[in-house]
């Protein structure tokens, strides 16, 4: 028996296009005997949601897209995460929730347990959660999982967040395959946690575990996909590429043939920033992205990000000096243009710099912090025109160190839209 994971890149509320992607992977996966395919979590609306969930409207179209996916599930069950309404005992009104279509139909339900309140997420503010184990009578026992509850495990963990343990549970009950879908962003060194987990998971019940996570950005949030298929002795049988979506399909039956690939920590933080980069400005609408090139490091790297991000030909690099650039900032500001291959512009800010002074009486007077600033403000005020102007989107250059610290220009190195 085959199972798939469909790895796919959603954006919040484009219900059409998340359905789009299902229905094609759904009929590639179908056309390579697969009996399964799952797709991660919350994949009909997007995730994250956030206050969306809160609309009624938005609520009913996640509803109706669900059985516009049930529809497609005929020669093969169709897992997929979605946002339920629920009745019964005062609450929130909707639950983190996953589906089992099968024969065109919504065939079983279940509510996400674990709800995470830390980090990057707030789930208890939207959800109620679930208080049942997830056993689904498919061909087989099918212990169904969403992303949090694998994360419990009391061998696994030193210290546990919750008193449950969903995964357990749904073993104790007979379960004889377990299925985790998930929206599990990326930060730095967690893919090696997550595999090492999932991996002890199947091995401690002896349970073949499928697990399918989300890829692609959303806002600040990036996922990088890395779906994993292990079998009941805790070896991967298969495993999803990084930051690009995937199908991936193995038999919880078959002997172990993938080693897991061991990818450099400095490859993994480029992949998220390319990909980070990419989606934001594509479901946000922009086409075009335009940065400051200062010849320094920071602009450098992250016009580098940028060309990789969207193409060379969609990036305009400007080039501002003022009467203190320095030649060799101006020849490395060049070089970095030249060397990408982008659009580069080259304005002097210095008679716009030189007006401002003597608006405060400061022309022929000293610099001091006030004149220091003046520049970076003025550069963030041309950027941002540009912006207007042209339909691009402006890439803030300063570092993240900087940023912490405060050593950074307001209105100035941090005028941007990412």
């Amino acid at each position: 028996m085959k199972i798939a994971l469909g790895q796919i890149n959603t954006t919040v509320a484009d219900f059409e296009g998340n359905l789009r992607k299902m229905r094609r992977l759904i009929r590639q996966a179908r056309e390579r005997g697969a009996a399964l395919i799952a797709f991660p979590e919350m994949a009909v609306s997007g995730y994250p949601p956030r206050d969306l969930v809160e609309r009624p409207s938005f609520i009913e179209q996640n509803l109706r897209a669900l059985e516009a996916l049930a529809h497609e599930a005929a020669g093969i069950a169709v897992v997929a995460g979605f946002i339920d309404r629920r009745t019964g005992p005062p609450g929130k009104p909707v639950t983190n929730s996953a589906a089992l279509c099968v024969n065109g139909r919504v065939q079983a339900r279940y509510a996400k347990n674990l709800l995470p309140t830390y980090d990057v997420f707030d789930e208890g503010r939207y959800f109620e959660p679930g208080r049942e184990a997830g056993l689904w009578d498919w061909d087989l026992p099918l212990g169904i999982s969403i992303c949090e509850d694998a994360w419990n495990d009391k061998l696994f963990w030193e210290k546990r967040l919750y008193a449950r343990d969903p995964i357990e549970e749904q073993v104790a009950q007979g379960a004889n395959l377990l299925l985790n879908i998930s929206a599990s962003p990326f930060s730095t060194g967690k893919e090696r946690v997550r595999r090492d987990m999932l991996c002890a998971l199947a091995l401690r019940h002896g349970r073949p575990l499928f697990y399918v996570n989300q890829v692609g950005g959303n806002d600040e949030l990036v996922f990088d996909g890395q779906s994993l298929a292990v079998n009941s002795r805790g070896e991967i049988l298969a495993e999803g590429r990084r930051f690009r979506e995937d199908l991936v399909i193995a038999d919880p039956d078959a002997p172990a043939v993938h080693a897991a690939e061991t990818v450099a920590e400095i490859e993994l933080v480029h992949d998220a920033l390319v990909t980070g980069i990419r989606d934001y400005v594509k479901k946000c609408g922009f086409k075009k992205l335009a940065l400051g090139i200062s010849g320094g490091i920071d602009s450098a790297l992250t016009a580098v990000l940028a060309a990789r991000a969207v193409g060379a030909k969609n990036l305009l690099g400007l080039i501002l000096p003022s009467p203190y650039t320095s030649r060799e900032s101006l020849e490395d500001a060049e070089a970095v243009v030249r060397n990408l291959g982008i659009k580069g512009r080259r304005m002097s800010i210095s008679r716009v710099y030189e007006s401002y002074r003597s608006l405060f009486g400061r022309s022929g007077k000293r610099p001091d912090r006030t004149d220091e600033n003046l520049q970076a403000r003025i550069r963030g005020n041309l950027l941002m025109a540009v912006s207007n102007r042209e339909g691009s989107l402006v890439l803030s250059t300063g570092n993240k160190s900087e940023l912490s610290v405060g050593y950074c220009t307001m209105y100035g190195d941090m005028s941007g839209g990412l």
